[in-house]
C-alpha cells in the first residue's frame, strides 16, 4: 500500500519485452493501471511502425494475474490472427506447447496457429503476470523476452500517461 491507503501496483506484476536484439520499430501501444484494484497491463508492439503482415511482428501483452484485460486481449489476438473478419470460437481450441526464453530461462507457453497463414497467438505465465504474445513471418520460439522496468526506449504516442505506470513499476521493484 502507498502512504494514502490506496493499493499501488499488482503484487509481483512484471513488463515483459523482446530482447533487445530486435531489429524493428518497438512502442507501447497501450496500458492500463486500476489504482483501486492494482491490476496493470502494458501491451508492447515489435515491428514496422505501421502494421505490415509480411514483415515479422509481434506484440507482447503483460497483465497482472487475474486481471480480466489478459482475456480481453487473448480474445481480440484470436480474432485478428487466427479468425480474421470472423467471430472468435466459443471455446479455446487444443493448443500445443512452444519453448520461449524468458529472462534467460526456457519457458512453455501454450501455442495456436492459424493454418492458412503464419499468424500465431501464445500465452504463459511468468510468476504473477500473464503474457499473451502474437505475431507473424516469426516463429515464437525464436522470441526471448525480458524482464522491463523503463519504457524509455519505446516509441510512444500516450507518454505523458505512462509516468505513473513507470513510477509504480519501479517503486515496486525496490520493495522487492
Amino acid at each position: 500500500m502507498n502512504d494514502r491507503g490506496n493499493p499501488g501496483l499488482a503484487e509481483g506484476f512484471s513488463i515483459f519485452a523482446v530482447d533487445a536484439t530486435w531489429p524493428e520499430s518497438r512502442q507501447v501501444t497501450g496500458h492500463g493501471h486500476n489504482r483501486a484494484t492494482g491490476d496493470a497491463h502494458v501491451n508492447l508492439w515489435f515491428g514496422s511502425p505501421h502494421f505490415d503482415p509480411q514483415v515479422e511482428h509481434a506484440s507482447v501483452f503483460s497483465a497482472s494475474s487475474g486481471n480480466a484485460e489478459a482475456s480481453d486481449a487473448l480474445e481480440r489476438d484470436f480474432e485478428i490472427y487466427l479468425h480474421p473478419g470472423e467471430e472468435p470460437p466459443a471455446s479455446l481450441p487444443a493448443s500445443e506447447p512452444v519453448t520461449i526464453t524468458t529472462d534467460g530461462k526456457p519457458l512453455t507457453f501454450e501455442l495456436w496457429r492459424n493454418s492458412s497463414n503464419r499468424y500465431w497467438v501464445a500465452r504463459g505465465h511468468i510468476k504473477n503476470t500473464e503474457v499473451i504474445l502474437s505475431g507473424s513471418e516469426i516463429e515464437p520460439g525464436e522470441l526471448s523476452l525480458v524482464r522491463v522496468s523503463d519504457l524509455t526506449s519505446f516509441s510512444n504516442p500516450f507518454a505523458y500517461l505512462m509516468h505513473d505506470l513507470c513510477a509504480a513499476i519501479r517503486d515496486a521493484e525496490e520493495k522487492k
